[in-house]
């Protein structure tokens, strides 16, 4: 079963993005939105290190184009604009929220 994890919270305060990645598994799909983009800047070691782990595992990474260019950001990650978040959150089975 493929899950869209969409985390919403900075990885600098929050741990449960943290979590999210562990969680994760091939196929999954993980999208930082909202102050979750603060993730491309690349946050702290621990996630970091998850974040590279979960790539590794065939975890898809996305940040939400609106919300990094509210926040000024950029990232070398895949970026996807609101129509494409609806269609991930339409062909996912499971879609978990933080």
């Amino acid at each position: 079963m493929a899950v869209l994890f969409i985390i919403s919270k900075s990885p600098f305060k929050k741990t449960e993005p943290l979590l999210y990645l562990r969680l994760t598994r091939q196929n999954d799909t993980v999208i930082f939105i909202q102050d979750g983009v603060i993730a491309a800047l690349g946050g702290p070691n621990e996630f970091k290190k998850e974040l590279e782990e979960a790539i590794k595992r065939g975890v898809e990474i996305l940040f939400l184009k609106e919300d990094l260019e509210a926040r000024g950001l950029q990232t070398d990650k895949k970026i996807v604009d609101y129509d494409g978040f609806l269609e991930l959150i339409e062909n996912k089975e499971k879609v978990m929220s933080l």
